[in-house]
């Protein structure tokens, strides 16, 4: 397996290189947002980031994943960071990719036109507070555009500011939980969106990938974001202030 994964890795370092920029969803565009923890996190009690009404500053990543041009379907692609999740330097990142929130269904992946009104799901899974499980983020309906040509119509959605995403968990099979809602705020600058970089297993206790796929594939990340020019190299850039406002992470009081 380990021998796999080197070459998946140097695969995907070859393609960064000749793209001059990521190999995995190259074309993409960042925000920021807000994420709330809802009460539905209290069954996953074990996970420290998923402490009912805490609230979470977020950088967000929209992306193309295979970086087809619209209106062509594509493997649509949501990242979300939460910088200092965990307290400083300490950031939970979350990846997933269009999907269908469905029992099974949501172990694989579809190419879409829009990141509106549908589901994303990580396909494999995470292990959360004891619980084997996959992530979904689910747009909830809007009277947004749907020209075809998603980038284009997320921003107009977003300036309504009433772009608003569910995260859930889920297993195999039964319905997904929701355990947050993340609203989508004003777009970052160009640069600032190139500087983004995201991994499954940035993260804390309590929201761990697992499986043998999920081990497979994570030298494929750090070989995607490098030989590129997009931004540079990671850490050559100082990431964007993800605030949409005043407003900071926040937790509830521990219970002693």
């Amino acid at each position: 397996m380990d021998q796999l994964a080197r070459l998946l890795a140097a695969l995907f370092h070859l393609l960064a290189r000749l793209r001059r920029g990521r190999s995995l969803h190259p074309v993409g565009v960042g925000y920021r947002g807000r994420l709330e923890i809802t009460a539905g996190a209290g069954r996953f009690a074990g996970a420290e980031l998923l402490a009912p009404g805490a609230g979470y500053d977020a950088l967000v990543r929209f992306s193309r994943g295979a970086g087809l041009p619209e209106p062509l379907p594509d493997a649509l692609g949501v990242a979300v960071k939460l910088p200092d999740a965990y307290g400083p330097g300490r950031a939970q990142d979350f990846l997933v990719t269009s999907s269908a929130d469905l029992p099974l269904v949501r172990r694989l992946l579809f190419p879409g036109r829009s990141f509106l009104g549908r589901s994303f799901s990580s396909a494999l899974p995470y292990l959360v507070a004891g619980r084997r499980v996959v992530t979904v983020l689910a747009s909830r309906r809007g009277p947004w555009p749907r020209t075809g040509r998603a980038l284009a119509d997320l921003q107009v959605a977003a300036a309504t500011g009433e772009l608003v995403y569910e995260l859930r968990l889920a297993g195999s099979l039964g319905r997904s939980r929701t355990v947050g809602r993340l609203t989508v705020g004003a777009p970052l600058g160009r640069r600032d969106s190139a500087a983004l970089r995201f991994n499954p297993w940035t993260g804390g206790d309590g929201l761990v990938p697992v499986g043998w796929l999920n081990r497979l594939r994570r030298p494929s990340y750090a070989a995607s974001q490098q030989g590129g020019r997009e931004g540079g190299r990671p850490g050559q850039r100082t990431l964007p202030r993800p605030a949409m406002g005043s407003s900071r992470s926040t937790r509830p009081p521990r219970t002693p």
